[in-house]
C-alpha cells in the first residue's frame, strides 16, 4: 500500500514538475518575443532620428559659420575702431584731460588742506 502512494506521489510530482516546465517556457517565449518587437521599435526610432537629425545638424553647423563670420567681422571692426582712436588727436585730448584732472586733484586738495589748516579755532 505505501508502494502504491509513493509511486502517485512520484507521478503527481512529475506532472506537476511538467507543468510547471511549460509555463516557464511559455513565459520565456513570451518574454523573446516581447524583446523581440522591443528591439525592432529600438531600430525604427533610431533610424527616424537619425534621419531627422542629420539636416538639423547640418542647419547648425551653417548657422555657426554664419555667425563665426560676423564675430570675426565685428571684431577686426573693433580693431579698426581702436587703431583710429589711438592715432587720433583725440587720444592726446585725452592725456592732456587726465593730466589736468591729476593737477587740479591736487590743486583742491591743497586748497582744502590750507583752508584746514587757517579754519582751527585756537
Amino acid at each position: 500500500m505505501e508502494t502504491a502512494q509513493l509511486y502517485q506521489s512520484l507521478t503527481f510530482l512529475a506532472y506537476a514538475t511538467g507543468v510547471i516546465v511549460i509555463l516557464v517556457g511559455a513565459m520565456l517565449i513570451k518574454v523573446l518575443f516581447d524583446l523581440s518587437k522591443l528591439t525592432k521599435n529600438i531600430n525604427e526610432t533610431t533610424t527616424i532620428v537619425k534621419t531627422e537629425l542629420t539636416p538639423t545638424l547640418q542647419n547648425i553647423n551653417k548657422s555657426v559659420e554664419i555667425v563665426s563670420g560676423i564675430i570675426i567681422k565685428a571684431d577686426e571692426s573693433v580693431n579698426k575702431i581702436k587703431d583710429a582712436i589711438k592715432n587720433s588727436p583725440l587720444n592726446i585730448l585725452a592725456k592732456v584731460t587726465s593730466l589736468t584732472g591729476s593737477v587740479a586733484k591736487g590743486f583742491f586738495s591743497g586748497l582744502c588742506s590750507a583752508f584746514k589748516i587757517f579754519s582751527k579755532k585756537k
